[in-house]
């Protein structure tokens, strides 16, 4: 059983089993057709469609979301730009800085996404500030909509690090001496380079020159020996911090969440040298035959009851204010929607002036 045939009741499904039946006799229909569920293909993190919030999608379009299994915001680009790209896919969901340039092209008329139609997203008028600052938009148009945004911290173990730790304010627990072998930072140069920098005082990391990204490298490169571990998976970072092994991590919204829903004593700082905050924006190859569907799909995603559950299942921050309005001012807070308000320090995850140069430099940091 397919999931077309899954996914389809009533009289729709007894046509199509009779027409599974009688192959034969429907051959002698000119034009005969049955019946499926629409669907489309996407790129996203698997998790914004976990337990019940793919109902929440699915179910008000009627649109069906093969989401394969995400790699990277810039994979999702290279996938965008390779031949064939344009057509292979229907949805991308990555990081709005990540995705602006290659989704807007050189100029006006070499945009590789589709603009998006507000009469098909209605609820576009419901994004919040943070969301509305990443639109990818040119002449009037958007072309990137961020769905969810959040941001990047070090998660710790309240058992073994007190709230109360100056340390804990800042990117500095990352590093520190104090918890030396209980510390485990994350395998990407782009975000422990950027994170680095913010500590250091430089105030647009991604424009570091040639002495600055030395002077970060030789940093990261001291505060080696203080590592236990350096992740690559969701599930490497989860199993060290709920092991015992690490009590300081690099760490990213869902993992908090997942470790706190299992019981553990985890929070995350606020650092005050640039909390890092991203948004995951939605665009469409502008090839893609299924556009009216993939637009369907993102304004269902910024409805307010996807928003709220969203944000209760993940912990990522919902782009619609109609979101916001779901959720208990605990709530709120908890996921971290004041931090404008809380007057915390944001930096954008920006992308680097020059990625090979720190790929390089982190080449040295793990190999010293």
């Amino acid at each position: 059983m397919d999931d077309n045939e899954k996914n389809t009741t009533g009289p729709t499904r007894r046509l199509l089993l009779q027409g599974m039946g009688a192959v034969g006799a429907s051959a002698l229909l000119p034009g005969a057709a049955f019946a499926q569920q629409k669907s489309i293909d996407g790129l996203m993190v698997n998790g914004i469609l976990g337990g019940p919030l793919r109902a929440m999608i699915e179910g008000p379009t009627g649109v069906k979301v093969n989401d394969g299994p995400f790699v990277s915001s810039t994979d999702n680009v290279a996938k965008l730009m390779a031949p064939g790209g344009g057509t292979r896919y229907d949805l991308f969901i990555g990081v709005s800085e990540f995705s602006r340039n290659p989704v807007l092209g050189a100029g006006p008329g070499k945009e590789r996404g589709l603009a998006f139609d507000p009469a098909k997203v209605p609820n576009l008028k419901d994004l919040s500030a943070i969301a509305r600052d990443d639109l990818g938009t040119r002449d009037g148009k958007n072309y990137i909509v961020p769905v969810y945004w959040g941001y990047d911290m070090a998660l710790y173990n309240k058992d073994h690090v007190p709230e109360n730790d100056p340390l804990t304010q800042s990117w500095g627990l990352m590093f520190s001496e104090k918890y030396a072998g209980r510390i485990a930072w994350y395998d990407v140069p782009h975000q422990m380079i950027m994170v680095a920098g913010l500590h250091m005082g430089l105030k647009e990391p991604e424009k570091a020159s040639a002495s600055d990204l030395a002077e970060i490298t030789k940093f990261l490169i001291s505060k080696k020996k203080n590592v236990r571990a350096i992740w690559t998976t969701f599930a490497q970072a989860v199993n060290l911090m709920a092991s015992g092994e690490v009590v300081v991590s690099y760490g990213w919204i869902p993992m908090r969440v997942a470790l706190q829903k299992r019981g553990f004593n985890i929070t995350n700082n606020w650092p005050s040298d640039g909390l890092l905050i991203w948004s995951h924006g939605a665009y469409i190859p502008k090839d893609s035959p299924k556009g009216n569907e993939a637009q369907a799909v993102v304004n269902a995603m910024l409805a307010g009851e996807y928003g709220a559950a969203l944000t209760r299942e993940t912990g990522y921050l919902s782009g619609s204010v109609a979101a916001e309005k779901l959720l208990s001012a605990e709530e709120k807070k908890a996921a971290g929607y004041d931090v404008r308000e809380r007057g915390i320090k944001t930096y954008s995850l920006k992308w680097p002036s020059d990625l090979s140069r720190w790929v390089e430099a982190w080449g040295k940091v793990k190999s010293a």
